[in-house]
């Protein structure tokens, strides 16, 4: 099978032929779902889906069938195993976005306002979602912020092609030297939109969040560390919880950022102050700072 060609759900081996551990492995192999990016984009090698086979609920009843099947014409247990495991995850895949297993999914993200001349290829992990870690999956807000990203380029003064010489003047109206800018990315989640920054931008980028988030956010950097560092980038990863930022007058004027990146950071009611508090501590208080924020419109 190439590209996003399809396999109906009739051309599987029925469990009544017996078919082989190997060509039930395969079958299941071909009927997973990796989910793309989100401009119609297929995930796996980048330019499309791996194959949806079937339609309806046949999938589904045959993976249920795998399932509830002891498999008694297989010998090796291991094989077996194999098969309910990969069987069971097909079935997890089709409950829903939240109910999948960890995957990973290929980003192509614009370098500059031309998006049809460069890009660079984002690869993230997004592990199964718990609890409330919404942090754990990659949200269309990111994706649109980062693919505007070099937009920003020529309208944010402390980026290139603004570095040094570059002088600001600040509210006590002395001028500053500015030099490469300190960029901040709260609520990172998986990484996109400060990994797309360090490698657009030429500059290091922290990304932020909550402290169960930053295992896999710091998996995500190290793993496309090769794309950021190629393009003149570098990233970190540190835990911040906006509920107990500090007042902004306890933080070092070095410790501040010039530029503020966030998308989609509000999903409880709670949020928009701490997202206000956040900013307020960590942002620069000079004429050159800015925040970049992508909102997605939601109906109350």
């Amino acid at each position: 099978m190439e590209g996003c060609a399809s396999l109906h759900v009739l051309d599987l081996p029925p469990l009544y032929t017996r078919p082989s551990a190997a060509k039930l492995l395969d079958v299941l192999e071909r009927l997973a779902l990796r989910l793309g990016s989100f401009d119609g984009n297929c995930a796996g090698d980048g330019h499309g889906l791996s194959p949806v086979v079937g339609n309806g609920d046949g999938i589904p009843r045959y993976l249920t069938g795998i399932v509830g099947s002891r498999l008694a014409w297989i010998e090796a247990d291991e094989a077996k195993e194999r098969i309910w495991e990969a069987a069971s995850m097909r079935l997890s895949e089709r409950s829903g976005r939240n109910a999948m297993p960890t995957s990973s999914r290929t980003f192509q993200i614009p370098t500059t306002n031309n998006p049809l001349s460069s890009t660079i290829s984002i690869n993230l992990q997004e592990p199964s979602l718990t609890s409330d870690n919404l942090g754990h999956k990659t949200w269309a807000a990111s994706y649109l912020l980062a693919k505007r990203l070099a937009h920003f380029i020529p309208v944010l003064p402390t980026l290139p092609p603004f570095k040094p010489p570059c002088t600001n003047t600040g509210q006590d109206g002395k001028t500053t030297s500015v030099s490469e800018p300190r960029i901040l990315e709260l609520g990172a989640g998986t990484g996109l939109v400060g990994i797309a920054a360090a490698s657009i931008f030429a500059v290091h980028v922290d990304l932020t969040d909550l402290a169960e988030i930053c295992p896999n956010l710091s998996r995500n950097i190290i793993s496309n560390a090769p794309i950021i560092s190629s393009n003149g980038g570098s990233a970190t990863s540190f835990p911040l919880d906006w509920s107990t930022v500090p007042p902004s007058e306890s933080v070092p004027l070095n410790e501040k950022y010039d530029i503020i990146l966030t998308s989609d950071p509000l999903y409880s009611p709670s949020h928009p102050k701490m997202l206000v508090d956040a900013i307020g501590t960590y942002l620069k208080e000079e004429g050159y700072a800015r925040v970049i924020v992508e909102l997605p419109l939601r109906e109350a």
